[in-house]
């Protein structure tokens, strides 16, 4: 009958001592474990540059290199880096367990002990580097599937430059992480020129699959004939109907004609930048609203502008104002002002091209980087 404690598994033993080393070896590999035996540092090392084994067993006491020597250069390598190091210790351990602690060790033996102790202290390892494997397998799958779907929302996003019937529009999108809530949409439907951006609450799949919904929602069912309040009222409801419990939006929704006609309806989403040509001054328009997808029944406000050839429309997440420096300084809408007052009568690429720098090279922290989408509309 087989001996059900068989395992086959890889284990590199170092000990500078042959006597030792035998018993040892021949200990385990009546376990079934498949043992390489190495007498010094050196020696184990090149082994496991061979095999790549499931553990070390590491003496620590060696000459030349000793066994926190090993393991440090263990733990620095990319490729042994994540094999778990069980160290064999004299009796006066104490510090020799906190000097292999700092060097990377991962469990501890005093040598000589009954060799039971040794194997389920070898088999406890074992097991956690197993749970380990099948996380990190599973970490990977899940990074592929997250690429998969950021390929998928990216597909979501229009192209980055439109151009039609007295319009012209440059957009950016810049993630934070791999998957993101904001989100923005620009199409023509009806001889109406569509626009909307919004930011769903999170990131990650939750906050992808709103943004499809999102998408879908207002492709099928925008209608000339709906007011821009109703349509809001009725996203609203819709997307309190799918969402989560935490999960809601802000959202800005404009429609233009082609006589210059701007309507807009906003859900609790900032403010957007309108330069007027005629009289060279971006103008901040703000409208405070109620959050999209938070309460069911909420009722929407409507809007109306003129815009003229040479006007320009900056509308973005508030991702670009949330962005905070080393020294405590938030971007600022101000100069997102300054850039459009400046550049009003150059091309739409141009301006586009120094917004799109300002906001890249304004140094962020990790802490205070956020999703940021953008987009500069000029019109003919």
């Amino acid at each position: 009958m087989s001996d059900p404690t068989l395992t086959g598994e890889r284990i590199v033993l170092i000990d500078d001592s042959a006597n030792d080393l035998q018993v040892t070896k021949r200990f385990l590999e009546r376990r079934g474990f498949d043992v390489s035996a190495a007498t010094s540092g050196e020696e184990g090392l090149a082994l496991a540059q061979a095999i790549t084994p499931a553990a070390f067993i590491v003496d620590y006491r060696m000459p030349v290199m000793d066994g926190l020597e090993v393991t440090r250069r263990i733990k620095a390598d990319q490729v042994l880096q994540t094999i778990p190091v069980l160290m064999l210790t004299g009796a006066d351990a104490a510090q020799t367990v906190v000097e292999g602690l700092e060097a990377g060790a991962d469990d501890f033996v005093t040598k000589g002990s009954d060799t039971e102790i040794l194997l389920a202290r070898l088999r406890a390892l074992l097991r956690m580097k197993r749970y380990q494997d099948q996380l990190r397998k599973l970490n990977q799958q899940i990074t592929r599937d997250l690429q998969i779907a950021r390929r998928v929302q990216e597909a979501l996003v229009p192209n980055g430059f439109f151009r039609g019937p007295r319009i012209e529009i440059r957009s950016a999108y810049i993630p934070s992480a791999t998957l993101s809530g904001d989100f923005y949409d620009y199409f023509l439907q009806d001889e109406l020129m569509y626009l909307f951006v919004a930011d769903v609450s999170g990131h990650g799949l939750p906050a992808s699959i709103l943004v499809a919904l999102l998408k879908s929602y207002i492709h099928t069912e925008s209608d000339s004939r709906t007011s821009l309040s109703s349509f809001m009222a009725s996203l609203n409801d819709f997307l309190f109907s799918v969402s989560l419990p935490t999960q809601f939006a802000t959202a800005q929704l404009f429609r233009i004609d082609s006589a210059g006609n701007l309507v807009y309806s906003n859900a609790a989403h900032p403010p957007f930048l309108l330069l007027q040509k005629a009289n060279g001054k971006t103008v901040v328009h703000e409208a405070p609203s109620h959050l999209l997808g938070a309460m069911p029944s909420m009722v929407f406000d409507e809007h109306r502008l003129q815009v003229a050839p040479g006007d320009m429309l900056f509308v973005y997440t508030d991702g670009l104002t949330d962005r905070r420096n080393a020294a405590g300084d938030f971007y600022s809408l101000d100069r997102i002002v300054a850039l459009m007052d400046d550049a009003h009568d150059d091309d739409l690429t141009t301006v586009y091209d120094r917004i799109f720098e300002d906001v890249s090279t304004f140094a962020a922290t990790d802490e205070f980087r956020d999703d940021i989408a953008f987009i500069v509309t000029r019109f003919h």
